[in-house]
């Protein structure tokens, strides 16, 4: 039988930088995040989708966004748009911002059963570090410690479909 509703609630004051409750709300058909990011921090890398629009709904705060190169101010009330293949990165200003962030989930996704998200076509752009980190070399070499990470998995699951 399907659940008609479920009802969870979420400490804003306490949440993670990102929180994906994909699983907390049994959710099928929308694609939701809660991001909560302190002040004057930020994404280092901005990322992208292969199909998933996104609205990004600044709920407290004040930041940035950097849509393919151009910032863009956010402040309370505000809504933003992203098309699927635009560059995003999200940045608190000088106080904590949080954001609510949805997305529509086409058919057969996600591909993984197991994925954290219930879109999995996100495409990080590790090497593309937003302005507010520009020159920042630990930046960089985290960055490039996560964009090795990610290919070490990449190979990891092509080896085992290879066996199955």
């Amino acid at each position: 039988m399907e659940d008609i509703f479920k009802k969870v609630h979420f400490d804003f004051e306490t949440l993670p930088a990102l929180k994906s409750p994909r699983h907390e709300l049994g959710l099928t058909g929308a694609a939701l995040g809660l991001i909560r990011l302190p002040a004057g921090e930020g994404y280092t890398f901005t990322h992208s989708h292969d199909r998933q629009e996104e609205v990004y709904l600044v709920i407290e705060g004040k930041g940035e966004m950097v849509i393919n190169g151009e910032i863009v101010s956010l402040t309370r009330g505000d809504a933003v748009r992203v098309s699927p293949s635009a560059h995003r990165a999200l940045r608190a200003a000088g106080e904590a911002l949080l954001v609510v962030c949805a997305g529509g989930v086409p058919m057969g996704y996600p591909k993984n059963p197991g994925a954290r998200y219930l879109i999995d076509d996100g495409i990080p752009h590790y090497d593309e570090v937003p302005p507010w980190y520009a020159g920042d070399e630990e930046v960089v070499f985290r960055n490039r410690k996560l964009k090795e990470r990610m290919e070490r998995s990449r190979k990891r699951r092509e080896e085992r479909s290879k066996s199955e």
